[in-house]
């Protein structure tokens, strides 16, 4: 029973925290910052913290259900628990792809972009800014399937604590 409401309460943390990254800090960010460079500079500062937290609930969970798919291999809601690791193992798999490829390669690009308040007219401002701007769009909708698949797993992971 502790590992499940642990495994819950990891899936809960984890979502928690990107809803109010989304509704409650960035969009706050970008408005009250006076600058887009500075806005983004703090984002990514809350970002990487965020991740870390993020892979310590992604962690926890796979390893809780993990180990509760184990030891109730032979229960009622095996199959629910299979999905159930199988949803947390692809939401581990989406935030590593976020987190680590996407993250770093965006880190690479600010650093060539340097100011989003001035634009500058070289084709390599030009061309980062624009990959920039279409990796923030491809992380945003990456952390919205996580926040999908996240709701998912802890809707199960409801229905497996009481079977």
């Amino acid at each position: 029973m502790i590992l499940s409401i642990l495994k819950s309460l990891s899936l809960g943390v984890w979502l928690g925290s990107l809803l109010m990254l989304g509704a409650a800090v960035a969009a706050p960010i970008f408005q009250q910052l006076p600058s887009k460079t500075m806005a983004g500079n703090l984002n990514a500062v809350i970002l990487s913290r965020m991740n870390m937290l993020e892979w310590v609930c992604g962690a926890l969970a796979f390893i809780t259900s993990l180990i509760l798919l184990a030891a109730n291999w032979s229960g009622e809601f095996r199959t629910l628990r299979i999905i159930e690791t199988c949803l947390i193992f692809l939401t581990v798999t989406i935030l590593w792809f976020y987190s680590s490829n996407m993250t770093s390669r965006m880190t690479e690009l600010r650093a060539t972009i340097q100011d989003f308040d001035t634009p500058r007219e070289t084709t390599e401002y030009v061309q980062a800014k624009k990959e920039f701007d279409e990796l923030h769009k491809r992380y945003t909708m990456f952390v919205g399937i996580n926040m999908v698949l996240i709701t998912s797993a802890f809707v199960l992971s409801v229905v497996n604590t009481r079977g």
